[in-house]
């Protein structure tokens, strides 16, 4: 047997020793506090003689010590990845907050401008902010109430409220251009497409009395063509499946003798790029295309969605879910901003009856009484 002892300072550092001097098959024989004032441990561990110490690098334990350091170094990779990361996102605080700060010193500095008018354009502020409308556009809105209108007309809220109303109107695209005989709706997931383009099938055959031929290009979801199947069958309208640009061309000119074509299109996500880019290799550019948004959802989102699918440069806008919003006024900034008309409002999930024309008078009502009966 060979015998060898150690003085360490802990167990962890004798473990080490020993399996590298005697290798793994070795035992510890004893362990006892050295004397005095000195941490030190003296341990006496012992092997077999018959047992061969192993070449290094060679034995299990050296194998099994090689993989822990793989992981090791993986781990660290990942502590160094993740530390870069967070380092990013701080980075990232730091500007939002700058930004967040610049934000909240412009909203009181329109605040306080507000406060320097009379008591009634300060309660048509007040109520335009309320209703979602962003101060800065509120601002601007009674600021031109003031100074470009006489002040017999505006003395009064009702006065100013409905100059307000007239102004809102005034600054949305009107939709007065024809449409086209194909028309494709496009927008997030969720937002209503399949029921909106049922709502209008339903419209334009059975009230405008006109041939109308349906195409889905979804395939993503079972449920969504299965959805239309049974609108088509109802409304007795053929319905072609296209997943891709030729079977789509061919659709178009199975429906050569229809007045109006219809098409649902994929609802993914507008973060998703590549579906995107496939949608937009299906439909052809002189496909009209609108655009479906919900007020439902926040500025930020709304922004995103417009911003994400303008590659398709799409015509028109349909406000989907109108009866599920509480702040119309919400949509006035990204209505301005996208400066596209909105055609329709999907006012419930009835087929064919939630579904309006829209116009600037009637949306600007919405978003200044914020009602929407």
């Amino acid at each position: 047997m060979q015998i060898k002892r150690y003085e360490v300072t802990n167990m962890q550092d004798a473990m080490v020793r020993i399996k590298k001097d005697l290798g793994p098959d070795a035992i510890i024989i004893s362990t006892k506090k050295m004397p005095g004032r000195s941490p030190l441990v003296e341990v006496v561990a012992a092997r077999d003689e018959g047992t061969e110490t192993s070449v290094p690098g060679n034995t299990p334990y050296h194998k099994k010590e090689q993989r822990q350091d793989d992981v090791l170094d993986g781990l660290r990779r990942e502590i160094h990845e993740l530390k870069s990361c967070i380092d990013n996102l701080t980075q990232k605080c730091i500007h939002q907050r700058d930004f967040l700060d610049l934000r909240e010193t412009m909203n009181v500095l329109f605040d306080n401008i507000s406060a320097g008018n009379a008591v009634h354009l300060q309660e048509i502020y007040t109520r335009l902010i309320a209703n979602g409308v962003s101060r800065a556009r509120a601002v601007r809105l009674i600021e031109t109430i003031k100074n470009d209108f006489p002040r017999e007309d505006t003395d009064t809220y009702e006065k100013g409220a409905l100059i307000a109303e007239k102004l809102i109107a005034r600054s949305l695209v009107s939709d007065d251009k024809k449409g086209r005989r194909i028309k494709a709706f496009i927008g997030p997931a969720g937002v209503g497409k399949t029921t909106t383009l049922a709502k209008l099938a339903a419209y334009y055959s059975l009230e405008k009395k006109i041939k109308v031929g349906l195409i889905t290009t979804d395939t993503y979801r079972i449920a969504a063509s299965e959805q239309l199947k049974v609108y088509a069958k109802i409304m007795g309208l053929p319905l072609d499946i296209a997943s891709e640009k030729d079977s789509f061309v061919r659709s178009v000119a199975n429906f050569a003798q229809k007045d109006m074509i219809l098409v649902d299109t994929p609802g993914r996500s507008y973060k998703d790029d590549e579906c995107l880019r496939t949608l937009k290799k299906i439909l052809d550019p002189s496909v009209e295309t609108l655009l479906l948004i919900s007020p439902v959802s926040n500025n930020n989102y709304l922004r995103q969605t417009a911003d994400r699918f303008s590659s398709f440069n799409y015509d028109r806008i349909i406000l989907t879910k109108v009866d599920e919003c509480s702040h119309f006024g919400s949509m006035y900034d990204v209505l301005d901003e996208i400066g596209k008309p909105v055609s329709y409002m999907t006012t419930g999930q009835n087929v064919p009856k939630d579904i309006e024309k829209a116009s600037p008078e009637r949306i600007a009502k919405l978003i200044l009484q914020n009602r929407f009966n």
